[in-house]
């Protein structure tokens, strides 16, 4: 319980309250105390009130800006806002990592465009472009059309900003979802039949976790990226 009671030798009665900072672990912890209060309920109600000022310092701290920092106003500030106040605190790393990845495929024109000005229109435009030169070769640099699945991908990126953008109150609504992401084409797929999976096993030569590694990858129907990425919790 944060608020207490303490009586001096004087025979005075004053309650106080006392709680851990925000942010406090065992090796940094930081109290937040204060005494001096008449009654109980004195105490609880300023106790209540400094554990929010609190709160919300350190939730100014963690997003590194006062909260009176201008509003983001063009698409690139819109991007970083939502990767300050939502996707750091609320997306997993690897998540992170792959929206910084598509995010980065945004045209450096459509970034410098104010969101209330952003049309459909223009997402149009720029799905066109992501799908004629949108990547670029590793060695030469030169451009190179990406593929209707990446495209899609990096869309819904642009569709969560957009959509934290709405929830803010910033725009009054999300472009996105009338500007026609290319749709992937839907491939067959092939599966070995059990008796090839068993001739696969049979014939496995090379690290002594590739048998492991085929029966795990035959029993989930995962990706090689997502079976190499396993540890032993997961399983």
């Amino acid at each position: 319980m944060p608020v207490h009671k303490r009586r001096y030798r004087s025979g005075e009665t004053v309650w106080y309250f006392d709680f851990n900072a925000p942010g406090s672990t065992r090796e940094t912890r930081n109290r937040i105390t204060e005494s001096g209060f008449a009654t109980k309920r004195e105490a609880e109600d300023a106790e209540a009130k400094r554990r929010i000022e609190e709160q919300e310092t350190h939730e100014l701290a963690k997003a590194g800006g006062p909260i009176d920092a201008p509003l983001p106003k063009t698409l690139a500030t819109l991007r970083e806002e939502f990767f300050r106040q939502h996707a750091e605190e609320k997306l997993a790393p690897k998540t992170i990592e792959r929206y910084r990845e598509q995010a980065a495929y945004f045209d450096p024109e459509l970034l410098k465009m104010a969101i209330t000005e952003i049309t459909p229109l223009h997402l149009g435009r720029e799905w066109t472009r992501l799908l004629k030169s949108g990547g670029h070769h590793r060695r030469t640099k030169a451009p190179r059309p990406l593929s209707a699945k990446t495209v899609r991908n990096i869309a819904g990126v642009l569709s969560s900003v957009f959509g934290r953008a709405v929830r803010w109150g910033l725009v009054k609504a999300n472009p996105v979802s009338d500007g026609e992401p290319p749709v992937p084409k839907k491939h067959k797929g092939i599966a070995l039949t059990p008796a090839q999976q068993a001739l696969v096993f049979q014939t496995a030569t090379g690290p002594w976790c590739l048998p492991m590694f085929l029966e795990m990858s035959a029993a989930t129907g995962a990706r090689r990226g997502e079976v190499l990425a396993l540890r032993w919790s997961d399983i």
